[in-house]
């Protein structure tokens, strides 16, 4: 079957944005050109595997292995970030390196709470959206459905939402909802501005699709429509900006489960702004980010993440 010209153009994209990285891998394996950033590799296992650099992915989680790899499952310098290591582990165990994902896998199941919400850093007073339905999500491909319907209970508090026109994304240890009356610093999404985290609501999106695939179990499909209806409700860039990769996957999730075509056309979107923005290097720098090699670098590896993983769903249908 021919592929789709325009699936073809994301995946070519996302070649780009993997021969950009690769260019920065070190002799030894290791993805530390700058002394001063030593936990910028937890996206490349993943970013590489999917498209078929298995070598140098693999060359990167040996020198992981034998060098920051911890006793306890966490990785020296990542200084407890509950995010990155569970990026690290998708890119792991999807490459069947489990001499790495189990360790990381047993540290992750440590940082969640009684509620099932976990933080971003250890030690953080709050729990957040981001760290903890991107476990979630991990866990699934673990095996862990316990682990991961705990997270996905979390989320689902956020669905009851006190203000209109907000979505907050932060509870306390105990699951009660930050808002700005209890925390002058809470954080929402504001869905009437652009350039918002759309991610906070795109991964328990994604993580719901997830967990009615692999259930069958209707409630998580409901779920998913309602994290979906949030993502429409935003600003007109919900699907065009830097901050919706993530929606992007769970909307192909999503479009695979229900055949919406709405989030079909939201996933197609995201990856026709990553081809309209896509620097001549291969990465991308969002209008408001720091123009430093870390940045094209880093969202190089997460792009190409999600142009692949777009175009080899939406490429397998009619």
């Amino acid at each position: 079957m021919t592929m789709d010209p325009r699936l073809q153009a994301f995946r070519e994209a996302g070649e780009r944005a993997v021969e950009f990285q690769l260019q920065y891998q070190q002799e030894d394996g290791s993805f530390i050109w700058d002394e001063q950033i030593r936990d910028a590799y937890h996206k490349q296992a993943y970013s590489w595997g999917i498209s078929s650099h298995l070598p140098e992915a693999h060359r990167l989680l040996n020198w992981v292995r034998e060098n920051t790899l911890q006793p306890d499952g966490s990785l020296r310098d990542y200084n407890g970030d509950v995010y990155k290591h569970s990026w690290f582990f998708q890119g792991c165990h999807r490459l069947g390196r489990f001499d790495l994902s189990y360790p990381v896998m047993a540290w992750l199941i440590r940082q969640q709470t009684a509620c099932g919400g976990l933080p971003h850093f250890v030690g953080d007073e709050w729990l957040r959206t981001l760290p903890t339905a991107w476990t979630g999500v991990s866990a699934i491909y673990f095996g862990r459905l316990d682990v991961a319907e705990k997270a996905a209970g979390w989320c689902l508090r956020l669905l009851d939402q006190p203000d209109e026109g907000r979505f907050y994304f932060r509870t306390t240890l105990e699951g009660e909802l930050a808002t700005t009356e209890t925390d002058e610093d809470a954080q929402y999404i504001d869905l009437e501005e652009m350039g918002q985290p759309y991610w906070e609501i795109g991964l328990p999106w994604m993580l719901m699709g997830r967990l009615y695939q692999v259930t069958g179990d209707r409630q998580w499909l409901d779920h998913a429509n309602g994290f979906f209806e949030l993502q429409l409700a935003c600003a007109q860039d919900n699907f065009a900006n830097v901050g919706s990769g993530k929606s992007s996957l769970a909307a192909v999730i999503h479009f695979l489960n229900t055949g919406d075509a709405r989030a079909r056309d939201g996933a197609i979107s995201f990856g026709e702004f990553l081809l309209a923005t896509q620097h001549p290097e291969g990465g991308w720098r969002g209008d408001n980010e720091p123009d430093t090699p870390l940045i094209y670098i880093d969202h190089a590896a997460e792009y190409n993440v999600w142009l692949q993983e777009i175009s080899g769903l939406l490429g397998s249908l009619p």
